[in-house]
């Protein structure tokens, strides 16, 4: 076992044997296709930075704590895949398929995740800094404790989703679709909301603070921190569709 000065973690086995392992992955599609017999690709802990998967079907694929710094996983069919823990530092998963894996705990720094699909995907505690997330479907995925400072998620859908206790602080959400998004405890410092759909969204409990909310959509379902807000809000906002009301302010404190 070899120590990688970069992350402090170990290295498995060595180039052969992951070469081995993807080989065979490749080569015989084992459990990596529906319908296909076998197990999916087993490759966890492995080295996989800066690896070309694009468009590859790595399905269900175990890559718990898998090294994948750098990667290129565009288009990549990852669902249920596990990667708990896994190292995906600016890796290139733009329009990857990740619907329910299982990215818990996982280093996300400087990810491209643009138009992604990470449906009922588990992002519990995961490092999102700096992520695109432009475009991608996050809905019914599991964000609680999730640090997202900075990520773009402008478009993105998170309709049903988790994300109780996240931190968020300067991301982009403009336009973003936020209907019955939990967000209750969360830290949202200087977030960008302007144009996003937050009708039905929970940010009771949560820290908002010099928020943008112009053309912010919002109902009576909706909840806020503080009566103030509410308050602060409602006396900004224009109904514009019965029960949908539309935030006229520039910025909020």
């Amino acid at each position: 076992m070899t120590r990688d000065n970069r992350t402090g973690r170990g290295r498995s086995g060595g180039t052969g044997v992951v070469a081995d392992r993807l080989s065979g992955a490749a080569s015989t599609r084992r459990g990596l296709w529906p319908g296909r017999r076998g197990a999916a690709a087993e490759l966890a802990g492995a080295d996989l930075a800066g690896r070309v998967f694009s468009g590859r079907g790595l399905r269900g694929a175990d890559l718990r704590g898998a090294y994948l710094s750098g990667a290129d996983l565009r288009g990549t069919d990852l669902r249920g895949a596990r990667l708990r823990g896994a190292d995906l530092r600016d890796a290139d998963l733009s329009s990857a398929v990740l619907a329910g894996a299982d990215l818990s705990g996982a280093m996300l720094v400087g990810t491209y995740l643009t138009g992604a699909d990470l449906r009922d995907a588990d992002l519990r505690g995961a490092y999102l800094r700096d992520v695109d997330l432009r475009g991608a479907f996050l809905g019914r995925a599991d964000l609680r404790d999730a640090d997202a400072s900075a990520t773009i998620l402008r478009g993105a859908v998170l309709q049903g989703a988790d994300a109780t206790d996240a931190i968020l602080d300067t991301a982009d959400l403009r336009a973003a679709d936020l209907r019955g998004l939990r967000l209750a405890g969360a830290r949202l410092h200087r977030v960008d909301l302007r144009g996003a759909d937050a009708r039905g969204t929970e940010l009771g409990e949560a820290t908002l603070c010099a928020a943008r909310l112009d053309r912010l959509r919002w109902s009576a379902a909706t909840t806020w921190p503080q009566n103030e807000w509410a308050h602060r809000v409602r006396s900004t906002s224009r109904e514009t569709a019965p029960d949908v009301f539309e935030v006229e302010g520039s910025r909020h404190g």
